[in-house]
């Protein structure tokens, strides 16, 4: 079971998975979006943009998003 309310989430194949735990932590990014031909979830936040993939690590621990590979 996965905790979506945790500060940290490394991002899988399962993309419903990864916009819950996107939306438990609101306060730390702008927006995100999803294009459907390129199959890409891109967040916005205070240090720019990010395309979202598999095996991301994010860290909403700061009040802002961090993403790293």
């Amino acid at each position: 079971m996965k905790d979506f309310k945790a500060e940290t989430y490394i991002v899988d194949d399962n993309l419903a998975d990864t916009l819950t735990w996107l939306c438990h932590h609101q306060d730390s990014f702008d927006s995100f979006h999803f294009d459907v031909l390129s199959q890409e979830l891109s967040v916005t936040h205070a240090a720019g943009t990010d395309v979202i993939r598999q095996g991301n690590f994010l860290n909403a621990r700061y009040g802002i998003l961090i993403t790293a590979s």
